[in-house]
């Protein structure tokens, strides 16, 4: 898919929007990049692969993950870090909070009919703060939801 230079850097100003939402939910980005992906899994996950799916230092992604679990949002088990209620609830907040302010960002700019759709399938929910981070990465794994 063609990403324009505009396109790009809006995008990434709706990266920052994310960025907010997620400190004022008293989370660093990667933090919440660990977080996200322990919620998504239904077992526990290992820290390696975490470390290896965020090309990250395995000490580093310890020291976050030790910090969520601190938080009581990620429980260590034997074979990994394991979701808790509260944190598929904080994680699911984040992204209601993150696509209204993404939503709120965008429409009050000029944009181009690239983003426009964007926004018009964020509006419809076939487009999501997940979507956004793979759009910018340009790692789309549904090219039909990116062109809306």
């Amino acid at each position: 898919m063609y990403r324009s230079p505009d396109d790009i850097a809006l995008l990434t100003e709706l990266a920052g929007v994310l960025d907010e939402t997620i400190a004022d939910a008293h989370l660093t980005s990667g933090m919440y990049l660990i977080l996200r992906e322990v919620v998504r899994s239904d077992v526990p996950v290992p820290i390696g692969d975490l470390a290896e799916r965020f090309g990250a230092d395995k000490d580093q992604v310890a020291q976050l993950c030790s910090h969520l679990a601190l938080e009581e949002l990620l429980v260590v088990r034997g074979t990994g870090m394991e979701r808790t209620p509260v944190a598929i609830a904080r994680v699911n907040d984040i992204e209601q909070r993150a696509n209204e302010a993404i939503r709120a960002f965008v429409l009050d700019r000029p944009h181009s009919p690239t983003v426009y759709g964007l926004v018009a399938a964020m509006q419809s929910g076939r487009f999501t703060v997940n979507d956004l981070i793979d759009f910018i990465n340009g790692t789309d794994e549904d090219d039909d939801t990116a062109d809306a």
